[in-house]
């Protein structure tokens, strides 16, 4: 397992870099932070290491969010199913991360990075009855759970669940957070009795936590100073491109 300690000045600051791309898109839509950072980060630490750090940050960068919703209760007994499905989805998923090869993983979160750029662009319009919401938010969370130990990057599964149910922003903000919370605190608990997470990159997380506010607070300004949405479609190319090179290299390590 590669330590912190290990890493080069050269590959910290490449870190430092890329969580605070991933904070400031997340800064400026409100999610988004796991699936950028983890289209990069593999690119030069290995894609375990990338988990753990991942998986440490979520929880930090969204518990404000949670707080500054003013929804606490209603969050947690409306979408009760989902939190159970990724308590049931997030340890399968951790016990998959260290029998599948690392090839194999690059591959699927390209996959998942290229569906969802292609699923944003083509904007569905996505309609959940009120009878379907309970039953569907349990397998969303189940899925969303394995997805989330396998990438760290559940948030599309969750952001379409939530859009389907057309409920309004405040509301909409606050499960995203409350997700993201319980799909960090799970994963790291799983990956931190696997062997995946120690106290050494516990510390990296830290840095990497305060890397992802610094890119938040300047994804919040320029939020209010660019076009949404040519932010938007300049994030989906970048996103776009990196998804692509995960799926070569991992295509080229499986030849």
């Amino acid at each position: 397992m590669i330590s912190p300690d290990s890493l080069g000045f050269g590959t910290w600051a490449e870190i430092a870099v890329i969580f605070v791309l991933g904070g400031m898109v997340k800064g400026a839509f409100g999610f988004g932070l796991p699936l950028t950072t983890m289209a990069m980060l593999p690119l030069f630490v290995p894609i375990e290491f990338a988990l753990a750090i991942n998986a440490i940050v979520m929880p930090f960068t969204n518990i404000a969010q949670f707080v500054q919703a003013g929804r606490m209760g209603e969050t947690v007994a409306r979408f009760a199913p989902s939190l159970l499905g990724l308590v049931l989805g997030i340890p399968l998923g951790a016990a998959l991360v260290s029998t599948v090869r690392d090839s194999v993983l690059l591959i699927a979160l390209g996959i998942f990075a290229l569906a969802y750029v292609l699923l944003t662009l083509a904007k569905p319009a996505l309609s959940i009855a009120p009878s379907a919401e309970k039953p569907l938010g349990l397998g969303v969370g189940f899925i969303a759970g394995i997805v989330g130990a396998l990438t760290t990057a559940s948030g599309p599964l969750f952001v379409m669940y939530l859009v389907g149910l057309k409920i309004e922003r405040r509301l909409y903000l606050s499960a995203l957070s409350l997700f993201f919370i319980l799909t960090g605190v799970l994963i790291s608990g799983t990956f931190f009795l696997a062997g995946l997470i120690d106290l050494s990159r516990i510390g990296m997380g830290g840095f990497a936590v305060l890397a992802s506010f610094a890119g938040m607070v300047i994804g919040n300004g320029l939020a209010k100073r660019i076009s949404a949405e040519r932010f938007r479609l300049v994030v989906l190319s970048f996103l776009a491109i990196l998804a692509v090179n995960l799926v070569l290299t991992g295509a080229v390590d499986l030849l």
